[in-house]
């Protein structure tokens, strides 16, 4: 079904050579770095807070890493990831921040 193809679509993107790249980046972050302990309190939890300092990917990594475990897990129909922004102008960056890390065509495009 849905689930079984967005699995596979997220296989094909690991895979290739421009997400490999931005792994690579992104695997130094300290949420990356967390990963396991940010997705177990995800999956025993309701809500889950998370606080970090600027810059250590809460809001480019955490749904990212949310996303490929549920799509690894053929789960990625169900999954709604919701994000704020304090201003529209940070909304759209993290937007485009992220669509450039899943290796994704730009937004609006």
């Amino acid at each position: 079904g849905d689930g079984e193809a967005l699995r596979e679509a997220q296989v094909r993107l690991e895979g290739s050579e421009p997400y490999q790249r931005m792994l690579a980046a992104r695997s130094a972050l300290p949420a990356y770095l967390a990963r396991e302990e940010i997705l177990g309190a995800v999956a025993e939890r309701q809500v889950t807070v998370i606080s970090g300092a600027t810059g250590c990917g809460k809001t480019t990594q955490i749904p990212q890493l949310i996303l490929e475990e549920a799509l690894r897990e053929g789960r990625g129909t169900g999954v709604n990831i919701i994000c704020t922004q304090p201003r529209r102008i940070s909304a759209i960056g993290v937007a485009e921040r992220v669509a450039q890390e899943r290796a994704a065509p730009p937004l609006g495009g």
